[in-house]
């Protein structure tokens, strides 16, 4: 009588609870049996003497498998749906004519803040926060220390802050 092949063993000692695993993750018999007889086939192609686990192997490939097959079915599902029906369900996150008015008020606000604070301490918001610049660099321009432009960034954006809050 002849031997199995030692990948065919193998396979069959792992049938069980990989159909199981299967199962669980997909919830279809057949999907099951479908995916761990491709699993095996992909098992086979590999040195089975190669690999350290060969149980969990398996399972990561069933695993592998299930989620190739439910990616390429959405995929499949929402290439067949009607685009108007598909966009139709897509929310709309532009800003509605009302919040555009108060997002422009409150920068307004924001910016007349700005005007109203000490020169050196707008400056200093302008050139960190629109120039880009780093904290260095704006204290090399005002002829500052870093923990003193630090602080007045901080200070100019707390009062912003409460005028953009109080806009809300």
């Amino acid at each position: 009588m002849k031997s199995k092949h030692p990948s065919l063993e193998l396979y069959e000692a792992h049938r069980p609870g990989l159909l199981s695993y299967a199962r669980q993750l997909s919830g279809d018999s057949v999907l099951a049996e479908d995916i761990v007889q491709d699993a095996w086939v992909l098992f086979a192609r590999q040195s089975a003497s190669t690999i350290a686990s060969p149980g969990s192997y398996l399972r990561t490939i069933v695993r592998n498998l299930l989620m190739t097959r439910a990616r390429r079915t959405k995929i499949e599902r929402m290439s067949e749906a009607d685009f108007d029906v598909v966009t139709a369900t897509v929310p709309d996150d532009a800003a509605s004519p009302e919040e555009t008015v108060a997002a422009r008020e409150t920068m307004m606000r924001v910016m007349d803040a700005l005007d109203a604070m000490p020169e050196r301490q707008a400056e200093a918001i302008r050139m960190y926060h629109f120039e880009g610049m780093k904290l260095r660099e704006v204290a090399a321009v005002l002829g500052v220390s870093i923990p003193m432009v630090h602080g007045l960034i901080t200070e100019g954006l707390a009062a912003c802050n409460r005028i953009r809050k109080e806009g809300q």
